[in-house]
């Protein structure tokens, strides 16, 4: 029965007492009438519970303007922070550049010093390949020039051996008419013969002792001491050492003309590839140096770019807690102007219809909602 009471109360007077509720619906406005009911429950002053109001609205604006302080200062320093951050970036940034500048400059010269050293070592190559042909070539003329006074030497031997035997008539083995003195005569000119068919040159030295032997067969049958056929040998002998010598002394010429042109060839090559060897060896020292350089300015422009990495992050970091404390600001400043709207209105509703608060918070009572768990003025009880 006294919750039918009530009902019909609460609806007569419903539209009454829609400001009230709508504070009743908020977790802080239903503290606020709380502590209005517990006022008007002690029989505390009605006035009492104005100046807490009027305190705790006054204090909402304080704490606000202290947060707005605080935040001010708080932002003012992310935006130096922040500043200083991205400055630091900004240094190390621009240090980067120019270690990435001093790069592209040492990089394409240190292409163009090997492209330079590249070069000057083929032609280095190329001048020992020449160097080692013209030096192949003169062993071969030298080998080749010794052959032949080895064969010209033989023949003046062989020659000079059959003058000596002819034109010493003191020679026994010929004055004795001897045949077999003869044959060994012969013997040796035909052995000669057959050793200078191995001549690698002059080979026509073994006819000519071909010859020598047929011409002391045929001298055989003559006096010794007076054969024209004798002394027709010894002129022959005469002639070829000298033609032998002459010969020689061409060879001997071509040969020292041979060496003189070889020793300049050679000098020349020699003058090229000390300068090769000294221009490569500073070609090479300077891209060394080179390597050295780059080397060194890529570990830091590496350490640089792990630094500004670093150092964004930080800027990045330091922007997020900023704009984080200042999303937290905002929210919190809200829910500030909220309550301090809501006290406003809680005073402007009680100063201006004193009674009709005071009768609400009475029913707001009698229905057992001192905490404002159960009562609703809505005219819906939770309870019979």
């Amino acid at each position: 029965m006294k919750i039918l009471v009530l009902c019909l109360i609460a609806l007569a007077i419903a539209d009454k007492y829609d400001q009230f509720r709508a504070f009743d619906e908020d977790e802080f406005g239903r503290t606020l009438i709380d502590t209005l009911q517990m006022q008007m429950s002690t029989g505390e002053p009605i006035a009492r519970f104005i100046e807490i109001m009027r305190n705790l609205e006054i204090s909402i604006e304080n704490e606000q303007k202290e947060d707005d302080k605080a935040n001010n200062e708080y932002q003012n320093q992310c935006t130096e922070d922040i500043k200083v951050l991205q400055q630091e970036s900004a240094n190390l940034e621009r240090r980067t550049v120019e270690i990435q500048s001093i790069l592209d400059e040492l990089e394409p010269l240190r292409s163009y010093k090997q492209g330079q050293a590249d070069a000057k070592n083929a032609w280095k190559i190329e001048t020992e390949k020449k160097l080692a042909d013209l030096v192949k070539k003169r062993e071969t003329e030298k080998a080749e020039f010794d052959k032949k006074v080895e064969e010209h030497d033989y023949a003046t031997f062989v020659i000079e051996t059959v003058r000596r035997m002819f034109s010493d008539k003191s020679q026994s083995f010929l004055q004795l008419n001897n045949e077999s003195q003869w044959q060994k005569v012969r013997d040796y000119f035909i052995n000669a013969s057959e050793q200078a068919k191995k001549f690698e040159i002059k080979k026509s030295y073994s006819k000519i002792f071909n010859v020598l032997a047929e011409i002391a067969n045929s001298a055989q049958s003559e006096d010794f001491q007076n054969s024209p056929t004798v002394n027709r040998i010894v002129n022959l002998c005469d002639l070829m050492l000298k033609q032998i010598e002459d010969s020689k002394a061409l060879e001997t010429k071509a040969e020292q003309k041979r060496l003189n042109m070889f020793m300049l060839e050679k000098g020349n090559f020699d003058k090229d590839l000390t300068s090769l060897n000294n221009a490569l060896a500073q070609l090479n020292a300077a891209i060394l140096g080179l390597d050295n350089r780059i080397q060194d300015q890529k570990r830091d422009l590496t350490d640089y770019n792990t630094r500004l990495s670093a150092k964004n992050k930080q800027s990045e970091d330091r922007g997020g807690e900023c704009r984080e404390k200042a999303y937290n600001y905002q929210l919190t400043r809200e829910k500030r102007e909220q309550k301090r709207q809501l006290v406003s209105q809680i005073i402007g509703a009680f100063s201006a219809n004193q009674r009709d608060f005071s009768e609400y918070v009475k029913l707001r009572g009698q229905a057992g909602d001192f905490k404002g768990k159960n009562f609703q003025i809505l005219g819906n009880p939770t309870e019979d």
